[in-house]
């Protein structure tokens, strides 16, 4: 192995903290920043912690995915849109919101119309049934955002908000 970091055996259970920890010394050691991938390392920890936990509670019991979620709510939101501009705005590739549409279509919770001007474009839109899907699935998910912040003050709470969205207004290739 490398320089001096020390190998975890196979058989032991290294708890994420002192991953974490072990990882930032070999970082440091290799001259490199050791703040910012804590940084990052936590980014990754929450991202994944909240996609899970969202995915397994809330989405995958009400029917659909992440990405289905993100595309009903954009359209909860917004209202009719065209199918780029939902890519747009979720994020999500083009690839990926054809596979979105495509189940959540064929769920029933979205429809997609061509405009008569241009059958090209496609404009999709939530169906009444997608409609009170959504609404349900979102009172459970504000149930549990209030659960997973409720220990933060709201000036925290809006502190961190403005803290992550500086990263995200500063990140290369932001949208």
């Amino acid at each position: 192995m490398a320089d001096d970091a020390k190998p975890v055996p196979a058989t032991s259970r290294l708890p994420v903290q002192s991953f974490e920890e072990n990882a930032g010394d070999r970082i440091q050691s290799l001259g490199l920043v050791r703040e910012t991938f804590h940084g990052m390392f936590t980014i990754f920890r929450l991202s994944a912690l909240v996609y899970n936990d969202l995915e397994g509670t809330i989405f995958k019991p009400a029917g659909f995915s992440l990405a289905g979620f993100r595309v009903m709510f954009i359209l909860w939101i917004a209202g009719d849109l065209k199918q780029r501009d939902i890519a747009r705005l979720a994020g999500i590739s083009p690839a990926g919101i054809s596979s979105a549409l495509n189940t959540l279509e064929r769920n029933g919770l979205v429809e997609r119309r061509r405009t008569s001007t241009d059958r090209r474009l496609v404009t999709v839109g939530l169906t009444t049934k997608g409609n009170d899907e959504l609404t349900t699935a979102y009172y459970a998910q504000n149930a549990r955002e209030q659960e997973v912040f409720g220990n933060i003050s709201p000036d925290d709470l809006h502190q961190l908000i403005e803290l992550m969205r500086r990263v995200i207004k500063t990140y290369p290739r932001s949208p």
